[in-house]
């Protein structure tokens, strides 16, 4: 039992110390800018990820070279994406206007956690950042894993 124990937790060591510090910068960020602007984060997430699967000239706006100039065009053309739609998205929420405990602000970071995760395995591969181990791959492999884990920040945001 401890054989299996110590295989684990060596296997999420690594990655679970990743998550903890991302979670932990997302939880300060719900603190500091609140409850609108983390659900407009959460919410943008969406229609800038599918702006950016469609947009047709992707490759022809790289200009760095090398993977992780790569990497650094596509979230550079993915986050003007997300900017204009966080910016339309922000200018309608108005119902999270209520202040917002530490539940609250865990919840919110936890979604745009689960929405950094979905970037990187389904959007643009950030592996040359960070790369995870097998035992998180699998979470995040297949369809129907992948439309669950996109369902579960909007799940998230009715709950809080």
């Amino acid at each position: 039992m401890s054989a299996i124990l110590t295989k684990i937790t060596s296997a999420l060591s690594g990655d679970l110390a990743f998550l903890v510090v991302v979670f932990v910068l997302l939880f300060i960020c719900a603190m500091y800018f609140g409850k609108n602007q983390m659900v407009s984060i959460v919410l943008s997430f969406y229609p800038a990820t599918l702006l950016y699967n469609s947009f047709p000239f992707i490759n022809k706006f790289i200009v760095l070279s090398g993977d992780r100039g790569v990497i650094l065009n596509k979230v550079g053309i993915f986050l003007i994406f997300f900017v204009m739609t966080n910016f339309a998205i922000r200018k309608y929420i108005s119902s999270y206007n209520e202040s917002s405990s530490a539940l609250k602000n865990g919840g919110l970071a936890f979604a745009v956690l689960i929405l950094l995760l979905l970037f990187s395995y389904t959007t643009v591969s950030l592996d040359t950042v960070h790369n995870f181990s097998s035992s998180i791959d699998v979470l995040f492999a297949g369809g129907d894993r992948v439309f669950w884990w996109n369902l579960a920040p909007l799940a998230i945001l009715i709950f809080i």
